[in-house]
């Protein structure tokens, strides 16, 4: 049986005692992206409520951010004389919403970002109208599509949403931002310039895999910055041999072996604090910077009593 036979419909409600008691419904590809250590507590000793709250890095706001821009594009700048320039103040719009959260060094990385939300937005749309999104499909485009996937031998559904999607195609946009660079002798500190990636980043094609088979569709990968005019690299399967169904089908099996051995462990812990005597955290990780002090001394007590 293929994964395409595992497509999921909505049907598929019930879910078995083990990850009801923990109030997992789904995994989704966020949570198989994590470290088993930050996904028990990011799933399953918080709550969705504290994920939705929760102050991430600026970078993760401002792409965000200009994921709004482009969807403001595309349904509704058209009421806009200046359809672009409008769609770049919806998006410095909706990034200073998050400004207030923000201080020291993270505030120099929220300015920094500021700055380049504008041109990220029309390089992403430069990037779409590269790959004829805006005239190859005569069903209108739809932004954040939910789409399901049954995988073998997992109980509950793995559940995500794209970032557009046509009659055609799945889109996945990606975002790079500048970063603090190491200290210098005199004590100062540059931005390092990042730059677009020669092939996509496992965790992104993972993501890709999944979109993949639960939409049957192909997948274009976009990475656009803020740079400069023209700063967006396009991967799909003509042109990168890791977008190719082959390839993405090895990702897929990786989510696979992740809610495997997540679904095991959660079949013989009753707690989060149970779980966690069988997964080994890593407070070194980026993963656990954007937590508060307050934030990261209870999730150290899922281990250290």
């Amino acid at each position: 049986m293929t994964y395409k036979d595992h497509i999921s419909n909505n049907d598929f409600n019930f879910i078995p005692d083990y990850y009801s008691k923990v109030k997992l419904s789904h995994f989704s590809p966020s949570q198989c992206n994590l470290p088993n250590d930050v996904w028990l507590h990011n799933y399953i000793f918080r709550n969705k409520e504290w994920r939705s709250q929760r102050t991430m890095n600026p970078n993760v706001h401002a792409g965000n951010a200009s994921q709004d821009g482009v969807n403001y594009y595309i349904y509704e700048a058209d009421q806009d004389d200046d359809p672009l320039g409008a769609a770049k103040k919806y998006a410095l719009k909706k990034f200073k919403e998050k400004k207030l959260f923000f201080h020291g060094s993270q505030q120099e990385q929220w300015e920094v970002c500021n700055e380049l939300i504008p041109m990220c937005v029309e390089n992403g749309l430069d990037a779409l109208t590269e790959i004829e999104f805006f005239t190859r499909s005569s069903v209108r485009p739809s932004t954040e599509e939910y789409c399901q996937l049954q995988m073998p031998g997992i109980e509950v559904k793995t559940e995500g949403k794209t970032d557009l999607l046509t009659k055609d195609y799945a889109v996945e946009l990606k975002t790079k931002w500048k970063r603090r660079g190491a200290v210098k002798k005199d004590g100062t500190r540059s931005w390092n310039k990042v730059t677009l990636p020669k092939e996509p980043d496992w965790n992104y094609l993972c993501q890709c895999a999944f979109y993949h088979f639960a939409t049957k569709k192909p997948v274009y990968l976009i990475y656009h910055t803020g740079f400069e005019k023209g700063s967006y690299k396009i991967f799909h399967k003509d042109n990168c041999e890791k977008m190719r169904p082959e390839f993405l089908k090895y990702c897929l099996e990786h989510f696979q072996m992740v809610q495997t051995v997540r679904q095991n462990l959660l079949e013989i812990s009753s707690s989060p604090r149970e779980l966690a005597k069988y997964i080994q955290p890593d407070f070194s990780s980026f993963y656990w910077n954007d937590l508060s002090d307050e934030e990261m001394e209870e999730a150290r007590s899922l281990w250290i009593k």
